[in-house]
């Protein structure tokens, strides 16, 4: 079998999982399958990540789990072109935003199927959790304005498949359009979803507050909202935020849903503040991913699993990562907690460096990619 036909049955088989949920003890024995398939194609597909695991002392033979496929850090994306496919069959470039501190990464594509695939289950479930159908509002950059961000990616498959009404993009040629958008949002009879990065916010919730603007949103509006202020030194906390959301917009918080993801996965992970509301759960919202993923906690000082409710760094498995790896290595720090887990912040480069020295060998050998 070709590499190309290889890659195109796993698709089939991935796409597949997505698109049909199974029992929940079907799905995993399932999930173990797919993501032990995963691993041994891109062991033998990315020279890379094959030496990686080399140099873990991983064979992928003897690996029958899941949480044992080696993780590769995020790092990577940054020092290497990370594929499991030739750098010719590219067919997009997804870059990093980094920070003033921090170079940025790629995580290059040779199809987008199994990106676009992953992405409107989770935000359905988190986001338009009550059946409600809205007019969407991006504070954010459009796909055509922002052809590298992931993000504007995929604000372009939400809108494809769920906005109605007004599908402005505020934020053109890297310039906040505050006026137009304010404009709009009182020109909307009904409730509204705004979609924003945490920064985008906060100018907007600056710029209504200087002009003493008040906007009042009607009942069931909510807001998407993901990134953090990316090294900005006016940051504020996300309960301040949210705060500021029901002040400025009258949007309670509970309709305010934080997305986490990454440049260097394809699949996006939701806290469960709405869904919770209109469940009748009570309890401390926690970000989930889609089934077709999995997040351990790790232990930076052992490299394995953490004890439960114990801090640690997470560890995420998406199997819609066909073209990188399937097992990704953060530099974030959570407790796992119910089905999903809490995100704490970033770890600092001691809380790396348990996590890191089969990487720190890897990048000694950077002449080898």
């Amino acid at each position: 079998m070709t590499s190309d036909s290889e890659r195109s049955r796993l698709d089939k088989k991935i796409l597949s999982f997505i698109a049909q949920p199974q029992k929940a003890s079907s799905r995993e024995s399932r999930f173990n399958e797919l993501a032990l398939e995963l691993f041994r194609h891109q062991y033998d597909q990315n020279a890379l990540y094959r030496r990686f695991c080399e140099l873990s002392g991983v064979d992928p033979v003897k690996v029958s789990c899941w949480e044992n496929i080696p993780a590769l850090p995020t790092g990577a994306f940054k020092d290497f072109f990370v594929s499991s496919f030739p750098r010719k069959k590219t067919v997009r470039l997804f870059k990093t935003s980094g920070t003033t501190l921090e170079r940025p990464g790629t995580h290059p594509f040779d199809t987008l199927k199994l990106y676009d695939a992953a992405v409107p289950g989770p935000f359905r479930t988190h986001l338009l959790a009550d059946g409600k159908r809205l007019p969407f509002f991006f504070l954010l950059a459009s796909p055509a304005d922002a052809p590298r961000s992931s993000l504007s990616h995929m604000m372009g498959v939400l809108r494809r498949r769920f906005a109605r009404g007004e599908k402005a993009f505020y934020v053109r040629r890297g310039f906040f359009y505050f006026e137009e958008l304010v404009r709009d949002l009182k020109k909307t009879k009904g409730p509204v979803l705004i979609l924003s990065t945490a920064l985008g916010l906060w100018s907007f919730f600056d710029f209504l507050s200087k002009r003493k603007i008040t906007l009042t949103m009607r009942e069931g509006s909510r807001i998407f909202e993901t990134g953090g202020f990316k090294g900005k030194k006016r940051a504020i906390s996300k309960s301040r935020l949210y705060a500021l959301c029901r002040e400025r917009l009258g949007i309670p918080e509970d309709f305010c849903v934080s997305e986490y993801g990454m440049t260097e996965l394809s699949s996006q992970f939701y806290d469960t503040r709405l869904a919770d509301r209109v469940a009748g759960l009570r309890r401390k919202p926690i970000q989930r991913g889609p089934f077709w993923t999995r997040t351990l906690v790790i232990d930076p000082r052992t490299g394995r699993p953490a004890r439960r409710g114990r801090a640690g760094l997470l560890r995420h498995f998406d199997l819609a990562n066909r073209g990188s790896v399937v097992a990704l290595q953060t530099e974030d720090l959570g407790r796992a907690r119910d089905e999903g887990f809490e995100l704490l912040g970033r770890g600092s480069r001691t809380d790396l460096r348990g996590c890191s020295l089969d990487y720190e060998s890897l990048s000694s050998l950077a002449g080898d990619s």
